[in-house]
């Protein structure tokens, strides 16, 4: 009986390429259904608990990524960097909605940010001071009076040991664009087709983890889609008795996977009407991406308690931070407002605990290794992206998860607060930014089930009352007087007759018919032939409709 099921698991997985071809969804064997009160898997709070949390908390997320100039505005190239893994030009969004308005007029964003401070840091008399050398002493020696230099202070390598993703250069040499994030909302652009499914695919397909056993030579008699199908038959074996992936391998999959609902679930709620021409919630577009796939709203979830648990971290840490505007008193009530949020979310490991990862003797440092290049390699598929819109907040995400992950794997504990220079300016805008993304996504996910409740077909008050009108109705006597033979008769014979009419009528009409199409195709031929616009077909068979009978 063992013998005959695996049979046929290895016989539909051998060949269901349709299946193998598609973007994979990773779901762990205890991530089923959506049930609010159950856990989120691999997290330490259930649904409910976060939509609790989340209910309380969306005010303040959504104030302080909104209403403050330092979170409001992020500085990213967004033009200047070519795709490191392919070259499709045919790739790029010509819609309109793809477009990004970039802060044209430096006037507009703090002093601070502007080009000019920024160049006070290069050339012969200011240069990058070294890791070592941050950590020793300030570098500028107060030079800049008020100004803390951890607003312009960058590393010179592109990656620091600490980073999970490709940093975004802020320096004055770097080809970097302000961007009012309040300008340009992540919303449905259009953009798709093969260039968006080449994104996804490299980003599930190609930073996989290696699994046991999982690679095969190139001199493999499979196909490519044969692998895939072999992989995923392995999976399934798997899935019957072997133990499941590390705890690591799992997570990776699951952020990714609850970055792709985010986005999924800002595009329906933000879809453009192209009717009305308005940006309105698209029941449909949920139902498809979302609600027929609770495994991908569980890593929604799970993401959002991953990166609220790398927020509360910070509540120590934002108390030095030198949040540069340029305006003491906005510094101060920004500062003040992320502090107010840090310290509302519940400490320690009450929602997400991150000590139980890379705690392997023996692998564990490696595999932290390989967790991080793998993320780093998110952030530069990113570069790919077609569509300007889409690939701001891709790598906006990206960089917010990457920074998330720094706080939670690269931060000593509850208390890490002596190091200033730990985040960039460009992450701790990432990572608010993302966290109000995904706190955005669930709000609009709860409208969403209140849509999908609401319009479950059931019979309208009108449908009511003409069903209560036609039970009402007396019936009929059953002694009332039936029609006479007669009547019937002539009202068959009249049928007869009419249907007689219309077959003599239509052969009569039929050597005009056949004429009249013989010509217009011979038109349409001629048009097709002289190489010009050829009309439609104005004929088409069809059966006749009741009332033409």
């Amino acid at each position: 009986m063992k013998a005959t099921r695996s049979f046929y698991l290895a016989f539909f997985a051998l060949f269901s390429e349709c299946s193998a071809r598609g973007s994979p969804t990773y779901s762990s064997p205890d991530v089923c259904a959506f049930e609010p009160n159950a856990k989120v898997s691999d997290a330490c709070a259930s649904y409910t608990d976060l939509d609790t949390l989340n209910n309380r908390l969306n005010p303040y997320i959504r104030n302080l990524a909104n209403n403050t100039d330092f979170f409001s505005y992020y500085r990213l190239n967004l033009y200047n960097k070519k795709c490191p893994f392919w070259d499709d030009e045919s790739g790029t969004c010509g819609n309109s909605a793809c477009a990004v308005r970039k802060v044209e007029n430096e006037e507009d964003i703090p002093e601070i940010w502007r080009a000019e401070e920024l160049g006070r840091l290069v050339g012969p008399k200011a240069h990058h001071p070294g890791k070592q050398q941050q950590k020793e002493r300030k570098p500028l020696s107060g030079e800049l009076g008020d100004v803390g230099e951890s607003c312009i202070v960058e590393y010179d390598d592109e990656c620091d040991d600490r980073d999970y993703c490709v940093p975004e250069d802020e320096t004055a040499a770097g080809k970097g664009d302000y961007v009012s994030l309040a300008d340009n909302p992540e919303r449905f652009t259009g953009y798709g087709g093969e260039s968006a499914h080449q994104i996804w695919e490299a980003i599930y397909r190609e930073n996989c983890f290696s699994r046991p056993g999982e690679e095969i030579g190139s001199t493999s008699p499979f196909s490519n889609n044969q692998l895939l199908a072999v992989n995923d038959f392995k999976q399934v074996m798997q899935a019957h008795g072997e133990p499941d992936e590390c705890l690591e391998k799992r997570v990776f999959y699951r952020i990714v996977s609850g970055m792709h609902a985010s986005i999924s679930t800002h595009l329906c709620d933000q879809y453009l009407n192209q009717t009305t021409g308005e940006w309105a919630p698209n029941l449909q577009c949920y139902k498809e991406r979302l609600h027929h796939h609770p495994e991908r709203i569980s890593n929604l979830y799970f993401n959002y308690a991953l990166v609220l648990r790398a927020v509360g971290k910070l509540k120590d840490y934002v108390r030095g931070y030198t949040f540069c505007t340029g305006d003491s008193q906005q510094d101060r009530q920004t500062r003040e407002m992320m502090s107010e949020l840090a310290a509302a979310i519940p400490p320690g490991p009450k929602i997400f605990d991150e000590s139980v990862m890379f705690q392997d003797t023996t692998s564990g440092v490696e595999l932290k290794d390989d967790f991080k290049n793998r993320f780093r390699n998110i952030s530069r598929v990113m570069d790919c992206v077609g569509c300007d819109k889409c690939r701001l907040w891709g790598k906006l995400q990206t960089n917010g998860l990457g920074t998330a992950l720094k706080v939670l794997f690269e931060f000593g504990g509850d208390h890490a607060s002596e190091d200033h220079t730990l985040l960039r300016r460009t992450e701790l805008v990432a990572l608010i930014n993302t966290l109000d993304k995904i706190s955005s996504a669930l709000k609009a996910l709860e409208r969403f089930r209140v849509l999908a409740t609401e319009l479950v077909e059931t019979p309208t008050l009108d449908e009511l009352e003409d069903l209560e009108e036609r039970y009402d109705e007396p019936t009929q006597a059953t002694g009332e007087e039936e029609e006479g033979v007669a009547s019937a008769f002539w009202e068959e014979l009249d049928l007869v007759w009419r249907a007689y009419v219309w077959v003599l009528k239509s052969w009569f009409n039929a050597p005009r018919l056949l004429f009249d199409i013989t010509a217009k195709e011979t038109i349409r031929l001629f048009q097709y032939w002289m190489g010009k616009p050829v009309p439609e077909r104005s004929w088409q068979f069809r059966a006749p409709s009741h009332e033409e009978l």
